[in-house]
């Protein structure tokens, strides 16, 4: 018997395992990840005092409603990482994203906003096709709770091969 997302261990032993491998992945394909995230103003202050951040636009108030957000905004850095932190079901075979050609900031995110996250496969590249890893070529989407798309970002990242899994053995 086999369980899609289990690996068997030993007899009548099997460990938990997420993430499609590189084969279950084709052009087109669209994944919502859930549940979604919301990101508190404490989680923006921690964030923006921890990489040094300086803009006051993340945590002074008072400089904030003076701006045409009228409140702190929540630092980009915190948005990127929510947004593809949420595909790490979908996406946990990936051994680890390539770069990115685009980061587009849409529409404003403040604290006690709630993100949810959708990614489509642009597409699928696999050559060498005896190789380890496959290159996907990723479209990851972020809304907010009232369905304003507020982030857009295109990256590859490698996917292992199922054969070429690396938490596939028994000792992992």
């Amino acid at each position: 018997m086999t369980f899609t997302w289990y690996a068997q261990i030993g007899p009548n032993r099997f460990r938990e395992r997420y993430g499609l491998c590189f084969e279950d992945f084709a052009p087109g394909q669209r994944f919502k990840h859930r549940p979604g995230i919301t990101v508190t103003q404490q989680d923006n202050i921690d964030e923006s005092l921890e990489t040094l951040n300086q803009a006051m636009i993340h945590y002074d108030d008072h400089y904030a409603a003076q701006t045409e957000f009228k409140r702190p905004l929540v630092a980009s850095n915190i948005t990127i990482m929510r947004l593809i932190g949420m595909g790490w079901k979908t996406f946990a075979t990936r051994e680890r994203i390539l770069g990115w050609s685009e980061i587009s900031m849409l529409a404003p995110v403040f604290g006690g906003d709630t993100l949810y996250a959708e990614t489509q496969v642009k597409s699928v590249h696999g050559e060498p096709r005896n190789g380890p890893k496959g290159r996907l070529t990723l479209i990851t989407e972020g809304f907010n709770q009232h369905g304003v798309n507020i982030c857009r970002m295109e990256y590859d990242a490698l996917i292992w091969r199922r054969a070429h899994l690396p938490f596939a053995q028994a000792n992992y």
